[in-house]
């Protein structure tokens, strides 16, 4: 292996925390995460025709994934999600995640030689190409490309025309694929300005009904806030972040209320014209009429009880998720952009105020329309979010694929999303959320443990197929199954 500079002094400055937290795979504990023991260097076994991974060598396979947590052992121990995947590709299943610190003791573990077997980085194109010129990761496309039947929806991915283009940027060779590439940015909806409701008090001044348009949901506010309640809280920051208040009632309008270039999409301008042509102008929206109308509407929901008039000064996970959980609030919006998030706030404010609560305690509302339909988000595709790698010191990178191949094909979606043949699965409601004890096969119905849907929900390939606006087309061809994310879900 090419041996930089930089590779040698960070093995001297971490070698000796290594050791004593077993990080390299010399020296290792026996239960140290993510390490086979029973893996060894001899050329993986093929099995007899049609046996498939039950006849292949069984392994322990560590998935790392950023922004979750293990505080659930029973559960993470007992998960049927990890157990089913685990069982049908042969393998001890292995999740490693955290937050603070996680991508620099992933970067510490590969230079160290004890990565995790399928790890992520943020997509960095300068940090991906350092790990291929000091190979420290494995050329996937070479072991599917070298067996296409064993691997036939990642051999189609990875020959498409928009994967080899990524190929090639970072590596100048559109065939060498190094990388499961995770599009989230494009492959996820956005789920900005998606009001959560207390379903008692929508009852009780809304006659049960989720609001649909922008003046439903201002007339929603004020019955609300006439009733006694505060009816509604955007996630803001003690107003440093309006992203949630510009996607509920901005962007519905045909506007934006922030200033431009904020988080690297196009917010703060209006588009005019045909996008892609002559045609196309940008018009800085801040001091605009429609703009302007915004903050008129939400001065008059500070005025009427439609918003908090603390607001700016409460905090949003917090203060506001302790008003959300005694009914004060009748709407809120964090932004969740995916299932993990949202699972979490109903466990966090709600189910820890109410103990005897059920999921069917609150309702998860859509997006609002204006006059216009639905507001436009644009964004350039410079961003491409998570990549995952098999580090050149995995001894059965064959076996990790074989994991990434199954939660891409048509039985791995099914799982992962609650579906049954591509379709969803309906068949669930107040018990969603509870504890199981059903078999594995049953854990695509329902879901109780802090790891049972987040952990696995993150696996690489599974946003590059979900949805409803897959990202690019050609890859999701490869299963013929259309899994619909829902909000759900």
């Amino acid at each position: 292996m090419k041996k930089t500079l930089s590779l040698i002094l960070a093995l001297l400055m971490t070698a000796a925390l290594l050791a004593g937290c077993g990080g390299g795979k010399d020296g290792q504990k026996d239960d140290q995460p993510g390490q086979s023991q029973d893996n060894d260097t001899s050329t993986p076994s093929a099995p007899a025709e049609g046996e498939g991974n039950a006849a292949r060598k069984h392994v322990k396979v560590r998935f790392a994934q950023f922004g979750n947590n293990l505080d659930d052992a029973d559960g993470y121990a007992n998960d049927p999600i990890r157990a089913a995947i685990a069982e049908a590709v042969n393998i001890d299943l292995e999740y490693d995640t955290g937050t603070e610190g996680f991508d620099d003791r992933m970067e510490t573990e590969l230079y160290t030689g004890g990565a995790a077997d399928l790890f992520p980085t943020w997509g960095q194109s300068d940090k991906i190409a350092s790990y291929i010129e000091n190979e420290l990761v494995v050329n996937i496309g070479d072991i599917v490309n070298a067996e296409p039947d064993r691997y036939p929806t990642l051999h189609k991915m990875i020959n498409s025309a928009e994967y080899k283009a990524y190929n090639k940027l970072y590596t100048g060779d559109e065939n060498a694929a190094y990388a499961i590439y995770s599009i989230a940015a494009f492959a996820d909806p956005s789920f900005g300005g998606v009001p959560v409701y207390n379903q008692h008090i929508l009852d009780a001044v809304n006659g049960g009904k989720v609001p649909g348009t922008v003046d439903e949901f201002l007339a929603y506010c004020e019955a609300a806030g006439a009733g006694g309640y505060v009816g509604w809280w955007p996630r803001n920051d003690k107003l440093t972040n309006w992203g949630e208040i510009d996607a509920t009632l901005g962007l519905p309008q045909g506007t934006s209320i922030q200033y431009p270039n904020v988080g690297g999409s196009m917010s703060g301008v209006v588009l005019s014209g045909q996008l892609g042509t002559d045609s196309e102008h940008w018009t800085i929206s801040a001091t605009s009429e429609a703009s302007q109308n915004v903050v008129r509407q939400l001065s008059q929901l500070h005025k009427n009880g439609g918003l908090d008039p603390s607001i700016g000064i409460k905090g949003d996970f917090d203060d506001a998720y302790s008003d959300f959980g005694t009914s004060k609030i009748g709407a809120v919006n964090f932004g969740f952009g995916y299932p993990g998030q949202f699972r979490d706030f109903y466990k966090s404010a709600w189910l820890a105020a109410n103990p005897d609560a059920v999921i069917d305690d609150l309702t998860v509302g859509t997006a609002l329309k204006g006059a216009d339909g639905y507001g436009a988000i644009y964004q350039t595709g410079t961003w491409v979010n998570s990549h995952y790698f098999i580090p050149y010191s995995c001894k059965d990178p064959d076996r990790v694929l074989d994991l990434v191949e199954f939660v891409a094909s048509n039985a791995g979606q099914d799982l992962l999303h609650n579906c049954v043949n591509g379709q969803y699965n309906t068949a669930v409601g107040a018990d969603y959320w509870k504890s199981l004890t059903a078999t594995a096969t049953a854990a695509a119905s329902t879901c109780g443990s802090a790891t049972c849907s987040a952990a696995w929900s993150t696996m690489p390939t599974l946003r590059t197929t979900t949805g409803g606006r897959p990202w690019p087309t050609p890859w999701t061809s490869a299963t013929t199954g259309q899994p619909r994310r829902t909000l759900l879900w």
